[in-house]
């Protein structure tokens, strides 16, 4: 139901000091919404269903929106969750929620195993494009799970629709702090000089925060 407030603190503690955001993959992460931006100092998004109500807002009232997910009935049990933190009804007639449960070799997700994207694309693209053929009236696609954006660009390919997943909604907020180099004040932010700062998950943390801490060695 909620997590203590003392593990939101220790989760927001133990991400890197030069952390400009907060981001998450999963749908099902939407619940924790309200409470890690509680703690949080930077924007997050727990969920690319977050883009939901940007992306109905863009199309015409009758246009549907797919919602690729995992599984179609998991997604739906969040009902509540979903209408409370980002203004998605699950209900409403305008999202199409397809699973993605019976797409072969798709299930190696839930069973913790390494999907085999290259062999798994072609038959998400068959379930999608099938899903378009019984309803023309959809206009663009949305990928719910974690396990989605690998094939993003092969549903953009095969279907001419514009596809939003957690990478699109990561680069949204990401957009809004890096600099526009067409025009305005440009160099204001130090070019990257290609060096990746190693970093180890929580070793900022005191060693009283670190003994709390369930994930951290």
């Amino acid at each position: 139901d909620s997590l203590p407030a003392s593990d939101l603190a220790l989760a927001q503690s133990a991400a890197p000091p030069t952390t400009s955001s907060s981001a998450c993959s999963s749908g099902f992460m939407m619940a924790f919404q309200p409470l890690a931006r509680d703690v949080a100092s930077v924007p997050v998004f727990m969920s690319p269903m977050m883009q939901c109500p940007m992306v109905s807002v863009a199309f015409d009232y009758y246009d549907r929106i797919m919602v690729l997910t995992a599984d179609g009935k998991n997604l739906k049990d969040q009902k509540e969750v979903f209408l409370a933190h980002c203004g998605f009804d699950v209900d409403d007639a305008r999202f199409l929620i397809v699973g993605c449960q019976d797409v072969p070799g798709y299930n190696a997700a839930a069973k913790g195993e390494k999907v085999n994207v290259e062999k798994v694309t072609p038959f998400i693209c068959e379930l999608v494009r099938g899903h378009l053929d019984k309803c023309p009236d959809i206009r663009s696609i949305l990928l719910e799970c974690t396990e989605l954006p690998p094939y993003a660009d092969a549903l953009r390919m095969a279907t001419g629709l514009p596809v939003w997943d957690a990478i699109t909604c990561a680069d949204f907020f990401i957009s809004a702090r890096k600099d526009n180099p067409r025009f305005g004040l440009n160099q204001w932010q130090n070019d990257w000089d290609g060096v990746v700062n190693e970093y180890t998950l929580g070793q900022n943390l005191t060693p009283d925060e670190r003994s709390q801490a369930k994930h951290v060695t």
